[in-house]
């Protein structure tokens, strides 16, 4: 449990959940920007307000956690299971937009045209199918 400690006093998961909310919030800008009208554009639109939203969460959390804990050098076997519980849920969250933004990715290739459209997809699959695989190959990991 004492690594979600350390997790937490790195920052990784709120830095790097306020770069991917700053991303995704900025495509969804530029296709509001481009007027597409179709319902893929409006999906897509959506897909990355929701990513956005998720980022936002996990950051939230994150850093709130974290200020929480400053100068805290010994923690009760209690506090690191709340700790615990409350960094899962917003890994879950983080892990959850990172879903979310491959797989909007993938949809704004139906943006361009079907053929991008269907060669973005198959390139999402290969991604998720890989991250998925790594995720469960890191899960697995016994010390």
């Amino acid at each position: 449990m004492i690594n979600e400690i350390l997790e937490l006093r790195s920052g990784q998961v709120a830095y790097i959940s306020s770069l991917m909310a700053g991303f995704s919030l900025s495509i969804a800008v530029q296709i509001i920007r481009g007027k597409d009208q179709r319902l893929v554009a409006t999906v897509n639109y959506l897909l990355f307000i929701v990513t956005t939203l998720l980022f936002l969460i996990a950051l939230y959390v994150d850093v709130s956690i974290s200020l929480r804990l400053v100068g805290i050098e010994h923690f009760s076997d209690d506090a690191l299971v709340q700790i615990g519980k409350i960094r899962n849920f917003s890994t879950s969250a983080a892990t959850s937009a990172f879903l979310l933004f491959v797989l909007s990715i993938g949809v704004l290739g139906w943006l361009k045209s079907n053929k991008t459209g269907v060669i973005s997809t198959v390139m999402v699959v290969i991604t998720l199918s890989t991250i998925i695989v790594a995720r469960n190959m890191i899960t697995g990991l016994d010390f």
